[in-house]
């Protein structure tokens, strides 16, 4: 059987859940095309894919020869390999991680009546009622044009599941994490690292729509500097790894008796790192959550990237973790960014330059960092295991592997065209 998948380029937890789904469905041929940070994991994790292609999703050129020799899709937050999977009549399984984030001003009725024009109508009215969509829009559609799909637990989301069944997508299932268990497991087995971390900073992938590594960059200079500012007023700290997808030409800097490495650690050797790391800091990412959760580490949140994990904080409200977490709107009114994906994070990025090039702003936020991890290093044992516990109601669900063995793959990927 030959499997085409991509993941949206937005962060590494798209293309993370895509190996984690690749390894849950077992053998096949399974290739990926895409573009930004999903590619560039996908390079660094070739062994999961017989194939991996650069090719933009949204483009039918880079996605049709492909589809013309596949046998089922598979796309995680991809809304765009869909919609071209749908109309060349290819069975599509379709994974998502924020299904209560989405944001649409259409009832699930009105979003049903444009995945229906998108499968039946003539090629021009379905690419123009779907260009008509808002990017969120279109993934919410990506569900009820899926023949199965699968949403990651998390506030919101069992009753946006609800509210789409009502207009008959029966198929839209709750799972608990998509992650690779596999991988957690071998690094929860594991040795503990020759050179283990003190404190181990996962910034992620970071690149999405709006930023990225060379330009709309103020958050990973004003972590870089804060982190060297720590190692150096911190004597108890001697090895401090930084890791994410910007950081891909390894550097070692020395601060005293510190070593803090900026990195891009391969996935398996990250997670056994925080397996093994008493101190991790990482902003609210959903895949970092669960993961943390699985490796039994309390997790200390740096300030939001971009509106998504402003979003994801607020749904922790009332945890241990979201008590302890840092954030650029507790320094104050300004920080109030758009309730709005793309306006709240271009205000975001251009608020965090501003502080970036204010040394009184600065030192604001250094001190609210510093006094932030300094709550979290003071948690006891027990009360960090409590904090694991708190998050696990909110996050756990029904296996991906026990769902995904539901699924007859070879009954989808022979009915042909539909």
């Amino acid at each position: 059987m030959r499997i085409l998948s991509s993941a949206q380029p937005c962060g590494y937890g798209p293309v993370s859940k895509l190996v984690a789904v690749a390894a849950a469905l077992g053998p096949g041929r399974l290739d990926f095309v895409g573009t930004g940070v999903s590619l560039d994991f996908a390079r660094r994790h070739q062994g999961h894919f017989n194939q991996v292609r650069p090719g933009d999703t949204a483009d039918e050129r880079s996605v049709a020869p492909h589809l013309a020799t596949t046998d089922l899709v598979i796309s995680v937050m991809d809304a765009e390999l869909v919609f071209w999977a749908v109309r060349a009549g290819r069975p599509v399984l379709f994974f998502d991680s924020l299904l209560g984030f989405w944001a649409t001003s259409r009832t699930p009725a009105q979003l049903a009546e444009v995945a229906e024009v998108v499968r039946d109508r003539d090629p021009a009215a379905a690419r123009s009622a779907f260009d008509g969509l808002s990017p969120h829009e279109r993934i919410l559609v990506a569900h009820l044009l899926a023949d199965r799909s699968f949403a990651q637990n998390f506030p919101g989301v069992p009753a946006r599941i609800a509210e789409l069944a009502e207009v008959g997508a029966d198929h839209i299932q709750l799972t608990g994490p998509i992650i690779d268990n596999a991988a957690v497991r071998s690094a929860l087995a594991a040795a503990p690292p020759e050179d283990p971390a003190d404190l181990l900073v996962n910034l992620g992938g970071f690149k999405n729509f709006y930023l990225d590594y060379d330009s709309h960059n103020a958050y990973l200079d004003v972590l870089r500097r804060w982190v060297l500012d720590l190692a150096g007023s911190t004597g108890d700290l001697e090895h401090v790894i930084v890791c994410c997808g910007g950081f891909s030409r390894p550097e070692t800097v020395r601060v005293g008796r510190t070593r803090v490495d900026f990195t891009c650690l391969p996935h398996q050797e990250f997670l056994r790192q925080m397996a093994f790391a008493p101190l991790y800091a990482v902003p609210p990412s959903l895949t970092s959550l669960h993961e943390a959760v699985l490796v039994r580490r309390m997790p200390w949140l740096l300030p939001e990237q971009h509106y998504g994990h402003i979003v994801n904080r607020r749904m922790l409200a009332g945890t241990a973790v979201a008590r302890h977490a840092a954030s650029m709107r507790r320094l104050g009114p300004q920080f109030q960014v758009p309730e709005d994906d793309f306006d709240g994070t271009r205000e975001l990025d251009r608020l965090t330059r501003l502080l970036a090039g204010d040394e009184k702003a600065y030192q604001g936020l250094r001190s609210h960092l510093d006094d932030s991890l300094a709550a979290y290093r003071a948690l006891d044992p027990e009360r960090r295991a409590a904090a694991v516990d708190e998050l696990v109601p909110l996050l756990d669900g029904p296996p991906l592997t026990e769902l995904l063995a539901d699924v007859d793959t070879v009954a989808l990927a022979s009915a042909g065209d539909r």
